[in-house]
Formats: structure tokens, C-alpha cells, sequence
């Protein structure tokens, strides 16, 4: 059968068979490709790989949300960005000496290494999808629901990897007004998990993890931070047990002993586990904006569509990403 003619066999040219190259680019990627709309029809036909580079940008929010951007989106807020570096990067309270290679420090407040604008961009992340979600009964006392949410098949956009998937589990308080306790330390907060699977040609295994709270100085149930009663404005930080090229490496950016000069005995070192500027730290928001409907699962209260989107800083390593050959 030839390759053209509607009905009639038409003359062709021969064909050899030949071997197309594997994608060049180094991941994580700044590159920005379009994936499927999430509105197209499926006969229309689009490359598996989703490497066709973004010549427009749909006029509909569940369909730019999963396809690459051509540039950083609009919602993406750099003023909040850079706001986040002095959360980051705040000064270190001590509240008793520490001695560091012999010399001691007497309580108080210090500085630490301040960002650079290019550094800023460095970190900054965002992703976005349109999923699935579904709300279902809780698992513990101290939570009303369990909201489910996933990419369902479609892919997420993001500026560190071309597509992937997402998934997003929310646990809401059952009682927004709670007080934390020792043995309750999330009593009346929205807590939950963000994971982040990028599905790039020749880098797999990668995964972002970001644990969900409240926004700094919003409660569970301010109706800002709501959407058909369900969270929809939370704050995250980073999660340390990525994986893949997210994977956070063990480096102390501040010496690896602190020492109580009154006892000799070792302290924590201040700024958590790995220095005050470490590969270990992220801050940032997800918003969600829920659009309900009646495909309803077993046990489900509420479901619908869902759009997804991550905004922060992260401070990525770039050192562990095999097909990196740039400079970050």
C-alpha cells in the first residue's frame, strides 16, 4: 500500500531504515515544549514525546495547565519569590554559646550568606497540571477528609523537567481551631504531601517531595485560602527524601561540630542538619482550583477537575543530573 492517494495505490520512494538520535537536551531542563491539550480531541495527533516548542498559549486554564509555557507564566508572583530568599535565608538565634573550631560564640542573633539575583532564578520553581480529585472519608481522628489528587494521565509543565506527573494528598483538620500539642503538633492545620514524578527520555526515578501547611499566618479555615470549602492556598517546604536527581546530598554548609563550651557536648548545628544555607531547604505555595462534577468513586463525598499550581524556591543541587552539561 503506498504512503499517499485516497484510494489508489500511489507511487512512493524508497525507504531505508535509519535510527533517530536521543533527545539532547540535559534535565532538568529550561527548555519549554507542549504536550497534548487537555481539551484536544483524542484523534488528534500529536508527537510522543512532546517535543514540539510552544508557538501558542490556549485561552483555557485546563489546558495551559498541562502544556510547557513559552517563558515563565503569568501567575507565577517573583515578587513573592523574593520574598521567600529572606525566609531562607534568615538569621540563625542562638540562645546559648556554641563553640565552632575552638572559637565561642555567645548567644545572640548572626547573619547568614545572602542569595544573589541570579541565584534567586536558580531556585526558582513552578510547576502545573489539571488532574483529578476526590474527597473521601479520613484516616485519623484529628482530620475531617482526605483529599486525593492526581494528574490523572496528563502531564505537568514545569521549568525543571519537560513533563511528568503529580500527585497531591491534603488532610484537613477536623477541628480548624485546634491548639497543637506535643502529642498532636499539626492539630488544626491542613497538612499533607506534594509528590513530583518527572518522566523525561533517559532520566527516571526522579521525584519531588514538598510537605504542605498552612500559609504563615492563615488559619485552616480562612475563607482565602478556601475553594468550595476545601484548601486550596497552602504553604510548602521542601521534603529531603526526593529521589534521582532531586536527591539531597549530605553537605554541611557550617561546620559539621557544634559544641556546648560549658559541657563539651556536640549541638545541633543551627539552621538544620546540613548549615544555614543548605541543599536541604524550599519554601513555597500551591494553590488548587477545584471544579466540581458527579463522576463520583466508591466512598467519595465530592470529586471534580482539579488545576494545580506550585510556585517557591528551592535550592536544587544541579550535581546530580548525569545528562547535565551546563552550567547552572
Amino acid at each position: 500500500m503506498g504512503w499517499g492517494g485516497s484510494g489508489k495505490r500511489a507511487k512512493t520512494r524508497r525507504r531505508q531504515p535509519s535510527l533517530e538520535g536521543l533527545e539532547p537536551r540535559e534535565l532538568p531542563s529550561g527548555l519549554h515544549a507542549m504536550g497534548r491539550d487537555a481539551l484536544a480531541p483524542r484523534h488528534v495527533s500529536f508527537p510522543s514525546l512532546n517535543l514540539i516548542v510552544a508557538s501558542r498559549v490556549a485561552n483555557v486554564d485546563l489546558a495551559r495547565a498541562n502544556q510547557a509555557q513559552a517563558g515563565t507564566p503569568g501567575w507565577v508572583n517573583h515578587t513573592y519569590l523574593n520574598s521567600l530568599a529572606s525566609e531562607l535565608y534568615a538569621p540563625v538565634t542562638t540562645t546559648q554559646p556554641i563553640e565552632v573550631n575552638g572559637t565561642v560564640f555567645p548567644p545572640g542573633t548572626y547573619a547568614t550568606p545572602q542569595p544573589r539575583p541570579r541565584e534567586i532564578k536558580r531556585e526558582t520553581f513552578w510547576a502545573t497540571f489539571s488532574g483529578r480529585y476526590y474527597v473521601g472519608p479520613p484516616r485519623f481522628s484529628n482530620q475531617a477528609a482526605t483529599i486525593h489528587i492526581y494528574s490523572a494521565g496528563r502531564n505537568v509543565a514545569s521549568n525543571w523537567f519537560l513533563h511528568g506527573r503529580g500527585q497531591v494528598l491534603v488532610f484537613p483538620p477536623a477541628d480548624p481551631n485546634a491548639t497543637p500539642t506535643t502529642l498532636d503538633p499539626v492539630a488544626g492545620q491542613n497538612v499533607g504531601i506534594v509528590s513530583l514524578i518527572p518522566s523525561n527520555a533517559l532520566q527516571t526515578s526522579d521525584m519531588i517531595l514538598l510537605d504542605l501547611n498552612n500559609l504563615p499566618g492563615k488559619t485552616s479555615n480562612d475563607p482565602t485560602t478556601l475553594d468550595h470549602g476545601l484548601p486550596a492556598r497552602l504553604g510548602f517546604t521542601l521534603d529531603t527524601a526526593g529521589a534521582g536527581a532531586f536527591t539531597s546530598p549530605n553537605y554541611a554548609t557550617t561546620p559539621a561540630v557544634q559544641t556546648d563550651p560549658s559541657t563539651g557536648q556536640p549541638l545541633p548545628i543551627q539552621g538544620g542538619a546540613a548549615g544555614a544555607v543548605a541543599f536541604t531547604q524550599g519554601l513555597g505555595m500551591i494553590e488548587l482550583k477545584y471544579i466540581p462534577d458527579n463522576r463520583l468513586r466508591a466512598g467519595a463525598s465530592q470529586s471534580g477537575t482539579v488545576i494545580v499550581r506550585i510556585q517557591g524556591l528551592i535550592n536544587y543541587s544541579g550535581t546530580l543530573n548525569a545528562l547535565y552539561k551546563g552550567i547552572n
